[in-house]
């Protein structure tokens, strides 16, 4: 069974006579940052492997490059990479052009997997038991409709382990066991990838324990993988595309370059096709939490955007038709002041909105 809980009987009395549940925009939550939590844990995966690919790029140029003055050159890609490091931790990344999005543009809303026998004011007085979810996309969104994976933390402090990336600190202590510029590097990268095989291993261990969740139940659950609905392909591209563009603009923006063309975009994302997983892969992070919240059995409704129609909504909540066919009971908290005369308003809107074999206990 699928619950979703509701505070107070004029809210639950809407549901019913609207047949709508009302998601809420990400951006404005209390607890945003609780859902957007493994998000920007994960982003550390693609900063790290940016910064491989940035160092060993600059590795081979000095390895190849005839009478080139080394010193110079490490120097400049040295604060190159500081500076790509200060604009990551400023947001300016695609991990950070992905948090906009989703605080600006998605909508979430919370259920449990599990029988409404006794609702409390946790987490409402009230309860609507679903036989599966009796949520459908509009028109231009793709919904995520999953339980929520229960990562042990130690695995997060995994993704943190190691993470010392101070640039300075390390080529100083190098460099006194290493004398040419080309050795100091390869330590360098040797470093990081440590580091990115740590952290990879981790989310791929995180992202299987999701997608394990979430097998067997076909009819509630959105499937994981990212080919088996076009939907979904439709989606990751899109978004795929738009971070892309956001984060290529805003980071010219921010060193002074010119800003790119349309053409540019479309030639970065052609050259780089398996980006779009990474993408796939931090989208999914929407659905994990720590594992100290287990108890809450959460099944969490993600609405995300397909195309650009649907941006620059500023309403707080999205309202959303459900099933009502799916609607098997509603329950009402046993210790509630106003249990007799909520569940006389709620039979009454239930007959006046003609649902059947819903029952109110």
């Amino acid at each position: 069974m699928i619950v979703h809980y509701s505070r107070d009987i004029n809210s639950a009395a809407s549901i019913l006579s609207s047949k709508e549940l009302w998601l809420t925009r990400v951006g404005s939550m209390s607890e945003q940052d609780d859902i957007l939590f493994y998000m920007n844990e994960f982003n550390r995966l693609h900063y790290t492997q940016d910064l491989i690919a940035t160092f060993k790029q600059a590795l081979k140029l000095m390895v190849t490059t005839p009478n080139l003055n080394q010193k110079q050159f490490f120097t400049h890609t040295f604060l190159a990479a500081q500076l790509r490091k200060v604009a990551y931790q400023n947001g300016v990344s695609l991990g950070g052009s992905l948090t906009d999005l989703i605080k600006q543009h998605s909508f979430v809303a919370s259920f449990n997997e599990t029988e409404a026998a006794a609702p409390d004011a946790a987490n409402g007085e009230i309860a609507f038991e679903f036989e599966s979810n009796p949520l459908t996309a509009p028109r231009g969104f793709q919904l995520l409709f999953n339980k929520v994976h229960y990562t042990d933390a130690e695995k997060v402090k995994k993704l943190k382990a190691d993470n010392d990336d101070d640039m300075t600190q390390f080529m100083d202590g190098i460099a006194q066991e290493n004398t040419t510029f080309t050795n100091i590097l390869a330590a360098y990268i040797s470093k990081l990838e440590k580091q990115q095989l740590a952290y990879t291993n981790v989310i791929h261990d995180v992202i299987s324990g999701l997608m394990e969740d979430n097998r067997g139940q076909e009819e509630a659950y959105t499937p994981l993988d990212l080919y088996s609905q076009k939907d979904t392909v439709d989606m990751v591209n899109f978004i795929h595309s738009f971070i892309v563009e956001d984060f290529t603009t805003t980071f010219r923006k921010e060193t002074g370059q010119k800003l790119p063309t349309k053409n540019e975009i479309k030639q970065i994302l052609d050259q780089n096709p398996d980006m779009a997983k990474s993408t796939w892969i931090d989208l999914r992070s929407l659905l994990v939490k720590d594992s100290a919240s287990s108890q809450e059995n959460e099944v969490r409704a993600l609405l995300l955007p397909q195309n650009k129609k649907q941006f620059g909504q500023q309403k707080k909540h999205y309202p959303l038709a459900f099933n009502t066919d799916k609607l098997r009971r509603i329950v009402i908290s046993p210790n509630c002041e106003n249990r007799a005369e909520w569940k006389a308003k709620l039979e009454d809107v239930l007959i006046t909105n003609k649902y059947a074999n819903v029952t109110v206990e």
